[in-house]
C-alpha cells in the first residue's frame, strides 16, 4: 500500500540527502561514524532480563515513561545490539515524543552470549515475541509500536506474521527499515566485491569476536576453531546457522527465512522504509510488487538513503512536528508511531 495522494502524506516522506552523501556507501559510513553525541541518554537506561525458553534469556534496555504510555520496541540488525548507534536514536526520539523506549538484544549479542546456548538467526522471533508479551504483561500499555532495522526489520515481520490477526495486547504498529526481504538476493550482493567486501569483512569480524566468547562458554557445541576457514558470511550460514536450525545449507535457510515468504500473513498496519541505494540490501523486484499490494503495509521508497543510515539535509520541520536531528528514517519512525498512538487515543 502506498498512499502518496495526500499532499501533507506525501511532504513527510520527502527525503533529502546531505549533498555529500548522494552515493549509498558514503551514506551508509556515515550513519554509523558521524558522532552521536548518546552518552547522556544511555545513562539512564534501565536494564531487565526476559526468559524466552529453557536455553535462552535475552536483556532488554529501557527508558520508561509513566505506566500508562505508549512503547516503542527496538530491534537491532545483523551483528549488532541494543547500543547499536541506529536503535539509540530512534528509542532517543521516540522517548522524546513520550513514548517508553524498550531495545532488545537480540540472544548472545550486547554481552549476552552467556545466557543462551544457540545462535540467532533472520527468521527467528522468539526473543522479540517474548519481550513483547512480558511488556504487554508486565506493563500493560494501551499502545505498542514494534520497529525492526536492517535484520531486525525482517523479524520484526516474522514476528507480525505469527501473530497474524491476533497480537498481544496493545501490539498496534509496525515500522520496518532496509530490511533484507530475499535473504539469497542479500547475500549475493553483500558479496558482490568492491567496496562490499568492507561490510562482509566488518560482520565477519563480529563473529569472531562472539565466537570466542560462545566456544568459551559451549565448547562441546561450539568449538574454538569453527569458524577457521570462512571468508563469507553465507559460508558462516552454511556451517553453523543453517545445521543449527534443522536446514540443510544456506541456500535453503534463506528460503524459508526471508520475509517475502510470510508477507500475506501480515495484518498489522505499519511502514516499511527502502533507499533505492542500498548498498548490500537491495529490494528485490518481487517484495515491491508484494508491498505495493499489500492491504496493511505502507512501502516508502527513497532514492537516496543508504543501508539504515538516511542521514538528511537539514532536520525536517513539519506542522506539529520537529525531527531532533538530521537522521530522518529514526525521525519518521518517531512520528509515524506517534501519528497512529494519536490517533488511536493512546496519547494526547
Amino acid at each position: 500500500m502506498i498512499r502518496h495522494d495526500d499532499p501533507a502524506e506525501a511532504a513527510r516522506h520527502s527525503f533529502r540527502p546531505h549533498p555529500l552523501l548522494r552515493n549509498g556507501h558514503a551514506m551508509t559510513i556515515a550513519g554509523v561514524k558521524l558522532p552521536r553525541f548518546q552518552r547522556r541518554f544511555l545513562a539512564s537506561e534501565q536494564r531487565f532480563q526476559v526468559r524466552v525458553d529453557a536455553t535462552t534469556t535475552i536483556v532488554a534496555e529501557a527508558h520508561w515513561q509513566p505506566r500508562e504510555a505508549p512503547v516503542a520496541v527496538l530491534v537491532h540488525g545483523l551483528s549488532a545490539s541494543a547500543k547499536a548507534v541506529y536503535v539509540v536514536g530512534a528509542a532517543r526520539k521516540a522517548w522524546a515524543a513520550g513514548f517508553s523506549a524498550v531495545r532488545i538484544n537480540l540472544r548472545t549479542c550486547g554481552g549476552t552470549e552467556h545466557l543462551s546456548s544457540t545462535l540467532y538467526h533472520a527468521g527467528l522471533s522468539d526473543d522479540l515475541e517474548a519481550l513483547v508479551d512480558w511488556i504487554a504483561r508486565e506493563r500493560r500499555p494501551a499502545w505498542i509500536g514494534v520497529a525492526g532495522f536492517s535484520l531486525g526489520g525482517g523479524i520484526v515481520l516474522h514476528a507480525a506474521a505469527r501473530w497474524g490477526g491476533a497480537p498481544p495486547d496493545g501490539v498496534a504498529r509496525l515500522w520496518v527499515q532496509s530490511a533484507p526481504f530475499d535473504l539469497e538476493e542479500t547475500s549475493a550482493a553483500m558479496h558482490s566485491g568492491g567496496f562490499n567486501h568492507v561490510y562482509v569483512r566488518y560482520f565477519l569480524d563480529d563473529f569472531r569476536r562472539s565466537w570466542k566468547l560462545t566456544s568459551r562458554l559451549h565448547p562441546e557445541r561450539w568449538p574454538r576453531d569453527g569458524v577457521r576457514g570462512i571468508r563469507s558470511v553465507r559460508a558462516f550460514d552454511d556451517r553453523w546457522t543453517a545445521p543449527s536450525f534443522g536446514w540443510k545449507d544456506a541456500a535453503d535457510y534463506y528460503r524459508d527465512a526471508s520475509p517475502m515468504t510470510v508477507l500475506d500473513r501480515i495484518q498489522l498496519s505499519g511502514t516499511v522504509l527502502h533507499a533505492a541505494d542500498d548498498p548490500f540490501v537491495p529490494l528485490c523486484p518481487e517484495a515491491q510488487q508484494a508491498l505495493r499490494g499489500h492491504p496493511s503495509l505502507e512501502l516508502v521508497e527513497t532514492r537516496h538513503g543508504g543501508h539504515n543510515a538516511f542521514f538528511g539535509h537539514q532536520p525536517a520541520v513539519t506542522d506539529g512536528w520537529r525531527d531532533l536531528d538530521r537522521y530522518w528514517g529514526e525521525n519518521r519512525m518517531a512520528q509515524d508511531f506517534a501519528l497512529a498512538a494519536r490517533a488511536a487515543g493512546a496519547m494526547p
